[in-house]
């Protein structure tokens, strides 16, 4: 009895986790074909030609929030999209949190906006190398303290550097690199990875559905 309640449990297991890789795929693949039509537009936008014009509100609420509504956050949603009030330095400005019922289940990305140069990123080897990040550096902002994403992202409103929470302490190493002026198909491809049903689906989710 006990190993065919075993046997069950596996077998269900391995229907559930095959379900779940299904949907991750399709949700991929779904988000890849989107993503390039919707990125165009944003980077079609007068905002982003004008960027060496524009304050630190505007650079928020014309590049960087249209930025993640591409990706389908809920950026006036505040359980979803938090803001942080007072910007310390150690504090992201962002904190995009999985809701569910009214009950937090998961966080995803941090995001800080830093008005770091071009100079700054090597993205052919994936190094950031601004030490000026505001007074810390990227090992203070990963801090466990503060931080319990998935990615933290720096962006200076049109580069967008995604840190793992598999970040190595006093490396310069970011995951993946978004330029919103020049970016290629394989460049909106990684993107895909990183919009909010991608992110947000866990294997929970299939054992609920």
């Amino acid at each position: 009895m006990v190993a065919f309640s075993v046997l069950l449990f596996l077998i269900v297991l391995f229907f559930s986790g095959g379900i779940y890789l299904f949907c991750k795929r399709v949700i991929y693949k779904l988000n890849k074909r989107v993503l390039p039509r919707n990125l165009a537009i944003l980077k079609n936008r007068p905002a982003l030609a004008d960027f060496d014009n524009l304050t630190e509100p505007e650079i928020r609420e014309k590049i960087i929030l249209p930025f993640f509504q591409i990706l389908g956050y809920n950026t006036f949603d505040m359980r979803e999209f938090s803001r942080t009030v007072k910007r310390e330095i150690f504090l992201p400005d962002y904190i995009i949190k999985k809701w569910d019922n009214s009950r937090l289940r998961k966080r995803t990305l941090f995001i800080k906006y830093v008005p770091f140069s071009i100079e700054a990123v090597d993205c052919k080897n994936q190094i950031f190398s601004d030490n000026n990040l505001k007074g810390c550096d990227i090992d203070e902002l990963m801090n466990p303290i503060y931080f319990n994403g998935e990615y933290y992202v720096l962006t200076n409103g049109y580069f967008y550097l995604f840190f793992s929470k598999n970040h190595i302490e006093c490396s310069r190493k970011f995951d993946f690199c978004f330029n919103l002026k020049k970016y290629t198909k394989n460049d909106s491809d990684k993107l895909a990875y990183f919009s909010k049903q991608y992110m947000f689906l866990e294997l929970s989710d299939i054992y609920r559905a």
